[in-house]
């Protein structure tokens, strides 16, 4: 997350190398990943497969799983818990950065028993209750909600609006919003509208870029995790997709080496010429582990060298796939 994940790598990376702005960087972690690069001390992190954890969906889901360690740390790996404790301990704060814990196992155990305690109420719109204490939990491998009931999204606010109000000024859906309204900011509209876009279609810089740079989730990745797994690799390498007309013009075929570019960047990646992308936009799907060379540029088609420092301006959201870029035959 040090750098793979954000906008616009190569400022990124400026920022890192200038230590009057990152002093020290200390990285824990199981791979060479591009953020364990830029550390100062680098500490080898057990996998999966080497500690004890609690596992579950992401965000929610009708499951807890209790991950057990096959084998233990292997080459000195340590976990972030006995490390950062230790350092503590030697700082003289491990009594008040512990608390009431008895180790990794004990914080585990307490973070369980809490969650079940505060989610122990049998009425069915918990879905958590019936919980297992933590022994038991630990004994059958996991855990199913058997109350476990589908979200709908504000139910409380359509049965009874007069008791369960919207955070509106109004209490209601509201369309228009004068608090927006009142911003005076163009991008900002009071009502729903369309905004262009910076780098979008209406873009002076198209005429130095023309192709809509876009990315996605691939299949063969979750974010970063398998780009270093030879077999994802063989079964969906890493591409660009452009459209045959954007292709031919650039004199490209299936399967070429070639330059994506704008003033932000410039990375080498092999085309995928497909229909399945519209004429005059390309997209690179993210994740893909920054790889430069000596000369900075990335040989492994990560998306974020392209991509811009510009936050959404009311969110100050990370809309990262709105680029422009031109693309070129790599000779």
């Amino acid at each position: 997350m040090l750098i793979n994940q954000h906008s616009d790598i190569n400022a990124t990376d400026k920022l890192l190398k200038d230590e009057s702005k990152a002093e020290f960087i200390v990285c824990s972690d199981v791979f060479m990943t591009p953020s364990a690069r830029y550390a100062d001390i680098l500490l080898p992190a057990p996998s999966f497969l080497e500690e004890d954890n609690i596992s579950s969906p992401w965000r929610s889901g009708h499951y807890l799983l209790s991950n057990r360690r096959l084998v233990e740390p292997l080459f000195e790996s340590r976990n972030e818990y006995e490390w950062i404790g230790e350092l503590a301990r030697r700082l003289g704060l491990y009594e008040k950065w512990a608390g009431k814990h008895d180790g990794r196992e004990g914080w585990i155990r307490d973070l369980y028993e809490g969650f079940r305690e505060r989610h122990s109420d049998p009425s069915p719109s918990n879905v958590y209750a019936g919980l297992p204490d933590y022994d038991t939990f630990r004994e059958c491998g996991g855990y199913a909600y058997t109350t476990a009931a589908s979200y709908i999204a504000y139910r409380e606010e359509a049965k009874d609006p007069e008791g369960h109000p919207f955070a509106t000024p109004s209490g209601k859906i509201e369309l228009f919003s004068k608090a927006l309204y009142d911003l005076h900011d163009p991008r900002i509209p009071g009502l729903p509208a369309y905004v262009p876009a910076a780098e979008g279609y209406e873009d002076p810089v198209r005429e130095r870029y023309p192709l809509q740079l876009i990315g996605w989730h691939t299949r063969r990745r979750c974010h970063t995790i398998h780009d270093n797994n030879p077999v994802m690799e063989r079964l969906e390498p890493q591409r660009l997709w452009i459209h045959p007309s954007d292709a031919a013009m650039r004199g490209l075929k299936d399967g070429d080496a070639a330059e994506v570019f704008n003033d932000r960047g410039l990375i080498r990646i092999p085309v995928c010429i497909t229909d399945r992308i519209i004429q005059g936009t390309v997209a690179i799907p993210q994740g893909a582990w920054y790889t430069p060379g000596t000369d900075g540029i990335d040989r492994r088609g990560n998306l974020n060298v392209l991509t811009a420092y510009r936050p959404s301006p009311l969110a100050k959201g990370n809309p990262q796939h709105t680029n422009l870029v031109e693309v070129r035959k790599l000779l």
